[in-house]
């Protein structure tokens, strides 16, 4: 079976004025995610050193959800993600992410070294790697795309993804009306928002990079069996 290894480690850790508060900050954090995500992780989200955690999750269409919560949840401090897609090799622990190895891991590994090679002027901060090359650089190209986005949100237009996040809700088909009355905003200035940042096609993009990991998680199944 084909597992989703996923790698985070804090950017510039060592500079964070109170990196004890940072870390409690991001247990806190991890604790939140276990208990939101559980259907989805084989190991749960576990901080490995003090600045870098991890967790083993079976495929699924949430994980950049997962994700975009964390990291909007542990501003302003920065997070760089690595994921892998592939099988483990040892035992898994089902109680924390440490211990357990394979080509998952190797490769959420990966992931996390092509960001620190090359993260756009520091625009990006996620990638995949996968057995195929070829789908890892087109989703890595769609990544970067919403992460370039992201990064142009002003503070108001991102406040309209907490807000979807807030109400579990990670998609572009959103009620408009809806989340103009939580935001209290009228629909049409919710409207100029939207339009402006770009967030339906963010959402959208990371829907497709999402899709497009889960069906090379089924070929490669498919190719094992």
């Amino acid at each position: 079976m084909n597992y989703i290894a996923l790698i985070g480690d804090i950017i510039d850790s060592k500079k964070i004025a109170d990196r004890g508060q940072a870390q409690q900050k991001l247990l806190a954090l991890m604790k939140e995610l276990n208990q939101k995500y559980q259907q989805w992780l084989v190991s749960p989200f576990t901080v490995t050193t003090g600045d870098e955690f991890q967790a083993l999750l079976k495929p699924n269409t949430q994980l950049f959800q997962m994700i975009d919560d964390l990291v909007l949840a542990f501003a302003p401090h920065q997070i760089r993600f690595g994921i892998g897609l592939g099988k483990m090799l040892t035992d898994i622990n089902p109680k924390q992410s440490i211990g357990s190895d394979g080509p998952a891991y190797w490769r959420a590994r990966e992931a996390i070294n092509r960001i620190h090679a090359k993260n756009d002027y520091g625009s990006n901060h996620l990638a995949v790697s996968l057995e195929n090359e070829e789908s890892s650089q087109l989703i890595n190209s769609i990544l970067a795309a919403c992460s370039f986005i992201k990064g142009k949100w002003t503070p108001s237009q991102l406040e309209i993804l907490q807000c979807l996040l807030a109400q579990g809700i990670y998609d572009e088909g959103f009620s408009n009306k809806k989340i103009a009355e939580l935001l209290g905003v009228s629909p049409s200035a919710l409207n100029k928002r939207i339009k402006a940042s770009g967030l339906k096609i963010y959402l959208r993009n990371k829907r497709q990079a999402m899709d497009l990991i889960l069906k090379e998680a089924e070929r490669e199944d498919d190719h094992v069996s």
